[in-house]
């Protein structure tokens, strides 16, 4: 695990040069292609503004989602609607492509098989290079909740999610299973809100939340953050 501690304002820069380093990297072996999961909720506003700067070649880079609430992409609510103003539009014919999850045009179980089928196509059956999240101050990440059933499933990429305990209640969210499959994982954790849930999970200290799992089980995390935590 690596941590990456400064202010907001620094944090953006820091994103920058490291989506560059990341998308710009000539060691993988599929040379030219990458895939890239997003988040959204208040930390995408920081990351997505971070990425839009990025002097990358974004037609090799192919972006999906960790996790959708169950409404249209031009709802306040949508992450993939965040992501489409803050980065897609503004980046124009430069822009990557995108994978969203289909929440609003079919039932979520349906949604959750196309998307598992889709990944499974576009990744070859791999994983993915990277995913950017975010985490509650419960240490939910993607959609996936503290004793949520939704931890529970192995079988798809995805799964379909209909009573998350914060609202709205029915979304699609990447499974835990997958999420840990990923080569790079950069957790976004900012305020003194998280501080509690993330210093533990750092420590090790807990085994209760999905944040913890993932410190426990991911292949490379790095973590950036506004906060002062203690390494262990």
């Amino acid at each position: 695990m690596e941590l990456v501690g400064a202010p907001v304002t620094e944090l953006r820069g820091l994103l920058t040069a490291s989506f560059e380093e990341w998308a710009k990297d000539g060691s993988r072996p599929q040379a030219g292609h990458r895939s890239c999961a997003l988040t959204g909720g208040a930390t995408a506003m920081i990351f997505l503004g971070a990425l839009r700067n990025a002097n990358v070649d974004w037609q090799s880079i192919t972006m999906f989602w960790g996790d959708e609430r169950a409404v249209p992409p031009d709802d306040p609510d949508s992450n993939y609607g965040l992501a489409e103003r803050m980065l897609l539009q503004p980046l124009g014919a430069r822009a990557p492509r995108a994978v969203r999850m289909p929440t609003d045009t079919m039932p979520l179980g349906h949604a959750a098989l196309w998307y598992d089928g889709a990944l499974a196509t576009e990744l070859q059956n791999g994983s993915l290079d990277l995913a950017l999240l975010g985490v509650g101050e419960d240490g939910h990440i993607c959609s996936l909740f503290p004793g949520h059933h939704a931890l529970m499933q192995n079988d798809l990429r995805a799964v379909a999610i209909e009573d998350a305990p914060k609202p709205p209640p029915r979304r699609l969210s990447l499974t835990l299973r997958f999420v840990l499959q990923t080569k790079k994982i950069w957790l976004i954790a900012l305020g003194p809100r998280k501080l509690p849930v993330l210093q533990a999970a750092i420590s090790k200290r807990s085994n209760s939340t999905p944040l913890d799992l993932l410190m426990r089980q991911a292949k490379d995390v790095t973590v950036f953050t506004d906060q002062q935590l203690r390494r262990t």
